[in-house]
């Protein structure tokens, strides 16, 4: 018996395939060497993946994260048996410790964590952002450039060999998921998201999974010019105290699954881009993690941001409750004489919780989905979920204009659509199987025509969502009011008027059709005689 390990809790396939790897760093002979081609010295040897020397020479900041293990494990020498070099930062209170009663009537060593001295992560568990292409990012930009509300989106992709970087990961963005959220010129608030386990199940069908998030802190300067605010550089914040706190969550809810851990788990690969003004002023994109101390501190829940300072963080004086335990807080820095000296965490710079992480476009862009349309002479685009607020909807008008650009045979084009497949799995009205949906997504990965165009004439969930998006004339407004009868005609006595005639059933697909098409907008083939 087969059992499915689900994907959050399976080691991700590039440390699997990194932990296969040498790492070492091959050194072609050099003008120094005074040997034959086929031997080796000092100069030409073969370097580790954290050789110090050689990261400073390619201008690597941080070592990955299994250049990082490798090392771990070699400090350890050959003789040794221990292959689990990692042990997880705590700032909180070992639980169900048996030396006393719990916290606040006894407390132990074993069971207190150590005071925290903030150091600078060395290592990086994801070495770069790669977003596949402009057009991703500029429809995640749209809703900001036509509203002036900020906006917030899960980067959806998969995570890779990053061959710059000696074992090296990147992550890279093949779409952005845009969830329920509230937007202010000012900020973003995230709403319950209902849909959030039919969505990650849909990621899992497609092989991909949330990389990481992205939102936007853009302040327009000449709206003529089309530039923005240089609001985020060395002289002011890269990320806020309370953004380093968010993304301490969403890292903490996304780990990092490992065998080199006793727990299983150490930090998280969950990356943070900040689309924001650069020294153009124009919109550029910036990448961080924030280091496992801050995910710990925040995970205990000890860590707030400050009032009117965002650059700083705070770490609490008070806490929540009887059982809540705040550990000390300290970093080094130097004061006004030059001299090192430890400071108490209250306040503190953020600076020392960031670990930035390079986001950019490849020189070729890539498209895992097509953002628009099969042809780019054509203006119909499938709406982005969760935009009411600036007018934009799903389905009705919006599903059948975008269904209209493509012929039978372009199924696969009109499928290879993130927000497509997305709507077809969170939409109200139809809800179409997981069986039938694993089908489409197996299609859409392996780009397999055929197998596309099977589906689109067989299933009839799509076809009853086509049929209700005609029966409600293409208005684009909620659909829910429509009664849904299976095997059933949608379109009988129902008339929008005006606009809207008789409709013909074609007489190969059976698929209900308005008056005035020569063909069916189902299927492509003529109207029968």
């Amino acid at each position: 018996m087969v059992i499915e390990v689900p994907q959050t809790e399976r080691v991700n396939d590039v440390d699997v395939f990194l932990s296969t790897q040498d790492g070492q760093i091959q050194r072609p002979k050099g003008p120094n060497c005074r040997h034959p081609v086929r031997q080796k010295c000092t100069n030409c040897l073969p370097v580790d993946p954290f050789d110090e020397e050689y990261l400073k020479e390619k201008d690597i900041k941080h070592m990955s994260f299994h250049a990082h293990v490798r090392k771990l494990l070699g400090s350890q020498g050959k003789g040794t048996t221990l292959k689990k070099p990692l042990e997880n930062f705590r700032c909180s209170l070992k639980p169900n410790c048996d030396a006393h009663k719990p916290f606040p009537k006894g407390i132990c060593t074993k069971c207190k964590p150590q005071v925290v001295t903030l150091n600078r992560q060395k290592f990086r568990h994801v070495d770069n952002i790669q977003i596949e292409n402009q057009e991703l990012v500029n429809q995640f930009l749209d809703y900001w450039r036509l509203s002036g509300h900020q906006r917030v989106g899960f980067l959806i992709g998969q995570y890779q060999p990053h061959l710059e970087v000696p074992l090296g990961i990147k992550a890279t963005v093949a779409a952005i998921y845009e969830p329920p959220q509230h937007c202010r010129e000012d900020g973003i608030e995230f709403l319950e998201d209902k849909n959030q386990k039919t969505i990650d199940n849909l990621l899992e069908m497609l092989g991909l999974q949330r990389v990481g998030w992205i939102f936007t802190d853009c302040w327009t300067a000449n709206s003529a010019e089309g530039t923005v605010h240089y609001t985020r550089h060395k002289d002011s914040f890269f990320l806020s105290a309370e953004e380093c706190i968010t993304a301490a969550m969403l890292q903490n809810q996304h780990p990092n699954i490992t065998e080199y851990s006793m727990d299983r788990h150490y930090g998280s690969k969950f990356v943070t881009v900040v689309a924001s003004g650069d020294e153009s002023m124009h919109v550029n994109f910036h990448g961080y993690q924030v280091s496992n101390q801050c995910a710990a501190m925040v995970e205990a829940d000890i860590l707030c941001p400050t009032l009117y300072t965002p650059e700083l963080a705070y770490v609490r004086e008070t806490p929540l409750s009887e059982e809540h335990y705040i550990t000390d807080v300290q970093f080094s820095m130097k004061n006004e004489y030059g001299a090192e000296v430890m400071k108490n965490g209250r306040p503190l710079p953020v600076e020392y919780l960031l670990v930035d992480v390079p986001a950019g476009m490849p020189k070729e862009p890539h498209y895992t989905f097509h953002v628009g349309t099969s042809n780019k002479s054509k203006s119909a685009k499938f709406n982005v979920e969760n935009r009411q607020a600036i007018g934009q909807l799903q389905g009705g008008a919006n599903l059948i204009q975008y269904s209209s650009e493509f012929s039978t045979n372009q199924f696969l084009e009109q499928a290879t659509n993130f927000h497509f497949l997305l709507y077809l799995v969170t939409n109200d009205q139809v809800q179409i199987s997981d069986e039938w949906m694993k089908r489409l997504c197996d299609a859409v990965k392996a780009q397999d025509r055929g197998t596309a165009m099977e589906w689109a004439q067989e299933c009839e969930d799509w076809h009853q969502l086509m049929a209700l998006a005609h029966a409600n004339g293409g208005s684009g407004n909620d659909v829910s009011d429509i009664p849904v009868i299976p095997n059933g005609d949608p379109f009988s006595g129902s008339s929008s008027g005006g606009s809207r005639g008789a409709v013909w059933s074609c007489g190969h697909c059976t698929f209900q059709n308005e008056a005035g098409r020569q063909d069916c907008s189902m299927c492509g083939l003529p109207a029968a005689d």
